[in-house]
């Protein structure tokens, strides 16, 4: 039987394999909608699939015009949720490398899994960084995390 850790880091080399790989249909079949995405500084509510292409590819087009040739997400930790057996928390570290050499800085993410219909599906991100700086969400109306955050991005 695989670990949490085993399942959790199964599914950020699928996803991201096919995020890398520019297939968005694969990546969006891995989540379960609604969804969200968070950073520090805005929050994305998806509702459904085609809410959230646009910010896949901008993040994807953001890698790309930083040169980065390989993008990598490793498990740090992963647990079944006490209350529930179909779900997993884990963390785990993204990087964006160009060969060896980092295009940015590893950043932490927090990810939540369901087991549904036979598979685990990811439920919604929490970056630890600025949507600012990795241009993660891009949608017409994000939210914003606080006031305090609201105010920064509009003196950007």
């Amino acid at each position: 039987m695989l670990s949490p850790k085993d399942i959790y880091q199964a599914q950020l080399d699928e996803l991201g394999q096919a995020y890398w790989d520019m297939d968005f249909s694969k990546v969006l079949d891995m989540i379960h909608f609604p969804s969200f995405v968070e950073t520090d500084d805005l929050t994305l509510h998806l509702p459904d699939r085609e809410s959230y292409l646009a910010s896949l590819i901008s993040q994807r087009d953001n890698l790309t015009m930083r040169g980065a040739t390989a993008y990598h997400r490793i498990c740090r930790d992963a647990v079944v949720a006490h209350d529930d057996p179909h779900r997993i928390e884990g963390i785990h570290e993204v990087y964006a490398l160009q060969g060896a050499t980092l295009v940015m800085d590893p950043y932490l993410t927090q990810m939540s899994l369901v087991y549904k219909n036979g598979a685990w599906l990811c439920t919604g991100l929490r970056s630890a960084t600025t949507n600012k700086n990795l241009k993660i969400v891009k949608h017409p109306e994000p939210t914003t995390g606080s006031p305090a955050a609201e105010a920064a991005l509009k003196e950007t």
